[in-house]
C-alpha cells in the first residue's frame, strides 16, 4: 500500500498525536508498505527544519504554516502540495480534530480515495466552548465525509455521532506505546537524572506540554505539605512562568524541576527515576503517557476527566481523583508515595495492562481498516 498520513504538527513536537503518527508509520514502513507524512511546522520552535526528510524509512514532508489561528493551523503550501499529490496513493490517514489541513483534506478527498480519521480527543475546555461550537457546525462536520473513524475509547463514540458519523463507520482504536523499550531502560540514564536533578528521595514524575489545563497547578498546592520533588518532562507551551510563580508563592521552589523536552533514552529513564506518575488534566482525549507510565511500572494518580477513568483502573493501577480537589489529590500522592508495596503491587499491574496497548497489536487492527477500505 501507498499510505499517506496526514497531521498539521509533528516531531520534533512531543505529543500523543505526533507519537501515534510516527509509530503507525514505522510500524507499515517495517510490514513493506510506502508511507508519507504530509506536516506543517505548527507549534516548531525550529521554523528552519528540513522541508524534506526520511525518519526510518518514512518520508516526511513539513511545509510552512501560515496562520496559528490558536493552534489551528493554516498552511496554504501544505494544501498546495497536498491538491497535486493525493493521486499517488491508495489511502490516507488523517489526524487531529480542531485541525485545518487534516479536515480540509477529509473534505477534499470524499469521493476520490479512501479515508480514515483519527481525532485524537475533541474540545472540552470550557475556555474553548464558543469556539468549539462554532466549529462543530461547520469545518467540524466534514468528519462525516471520512471512510472510517477511530476512537481512543468508547467516549468518543457519542462525540463522533453529535457530528453525524454513523456507529457502523467508528472503530476501537487505542493509542499505543512501544512496550518492550519501556522494559529496558538504560541504568546509566537513570542514574544521570537522578543525580542532576537530586532525586533521592520520594519523587513524582509529569510527562507532557506545560500547559494550564494539564493541572499542574493543582499538584503543586497537593505537595505543598508532602516531602517529595516534582519532575517536569516536557516543552513549555507558555505556562512553565506560572509555575515558577506558584511554586515561590507556595514556598516549595525547591520541590520543582523542569527537564525540558528529552530524548527517549532519557524520557523513558524519567519514569524509572520517579516513584508516582501524575496526570491531574482538566481534558485528555486519550493520555498516552498514562500508558507509558504503567509499562514502566508505575503507579498512576490521575484526574476523573476526559478517557483517564477508562486508561487507569482505580484502586489497581493507580487512583482516579475528582479533577480540582486538591484535599484529594494530595491524600492519594501522599498515600502511594508513602507505601512502597502498594506501589509495587499497582505498577506490576499496570505493566501487565500496558501490553494490550502495544504498537504491534494497534498497527494489526489499522491494517486490517485500510485493507477492508480498499
Amino acid at each position: 500500500m501507498k499510505i499517506l498520513q496526514i497531521t498539521s504538527s509533528f516531531h520534533p513536537i512531543i505529543g500523543g498525536q505526533e507519537k501515534v503518527v510516527l509509530e503507525t508509520a514505522k510500524g507499515f514502513v517495517k510490514s513493506g508498505h510506502d508511507v508519507t507524512i504530509l506536516t506543517t511546522d505548527l507549534f516548531c520552535e525550529d521554523k528552519n527544519l528540513p522541508s524534506e526528510e526520511v525518519i526510518e524509512g518514512v518520508k516526511v514532508i513539513r511545509l510552512k504554516n501560515k496562520y496559528s489561528l490558536k493552534g489551528y493551523g493554516y498552511s496554504s503550501e501544505a494544501i498546495g502540495w497536498f491538491k497535486e499529490n493525493w493521486k499517488n496513493y491508495d489511502i490516507a490517514h488523517s489526524h487531529g480534530y480542531n485541525r485545518f489541513l487534516s479536515e480540509y483534506a477529509l473534505f477534499y478527498l470524499r469521493n476520490k480515495i479512501p479515508v480514515v480519521f483519527s481525532a485524537h480527543g475533541f474540545i472540552h475546555t470550557k475556555k474553548n466552548y464558543l469556539f468549539k461550537i462554532l466549529h462543530d457546525f461547520t469545518l467540524g462536520k466534514f468528519v462525516r465525509y471520512a471512510s472510517k473513524c477511530t476512537a481512543l475509547t468508547k467516549m468518543d463514540y457519542k462525540e463522533y455521532s453529535r457530528l453525524g458519523v454513523s456507529k457502523n463507520k467508528v472503530i476501537d482504536l487505542p493509542n499505543g506505546v512501544d512496550v518492550e523499550k519501556y522494559n529496558h531502560p538504560n541504568k546509566k540514564y537513570i542514574a544521570s537524572l537522578k543525580k542532576k536533578y537530586g532525586l533521592n528521595g520520594k519523587t513524582l514524575l509529569y510527562t507532557g506540554r506545560i500547559h494550564k489545563s494539564k493541572g499542574l497547578n493543582y499538584v503543586l498546592e497537593a505537595i505543598k505539605e508532602i516531602d517529595c520533588k516534582l519532575l517536569i518532562v516536557g516543552q513549555d507551551v507558555g505556562y512553565k512562568e506560572e509555575l515558577v510563580r506558584i511554586s515561590k508563592e507556595l514556598n516549595i521552589e525547591n520541590k520543582l524541576d523542569f527537564a525540558g523536552c528529552l530524548p527517549d533514552e532519557e524520557f523513558i529513564a524519567s519514569y524509572y527515576a520517579s516513584d508516582v506518575f501524575v496526570l491531574f488534566s482538566e481534558w485528555e482525549g486519550f493520555g498516552i503517557v498514562a500508558i507509558e507510565a504503567m509499562a514502566a511500572g508505575k503507579p498512576l494518580v490521575v484526574s476523573d476527566r476526559g478517557s483517564l477513568p477508562f486508561v487507569v483502573e482505580d484502586g489497581k493501577t493507580g487512583y482516579v481523583v475528582p479533577f480540582e480537589d486538591v484535599g484529594a489529590l494530595k491524600e492519594k500522592l501522599g498515600l502511594l508515595l508513602d507505601d512502597a508495596k502498594k506501589r509495587n503491587v499497582m505498577g506490576d499491574a499496570g505493566k501487565k495492562n500496558s501490553k494490550q496497548y502495544a504498537w504491534d497489536n494497534i498497527i494489526k487492527v489499522l491494517s486490517k481498516v485500510y485493507k477492508s477500505l480498499l
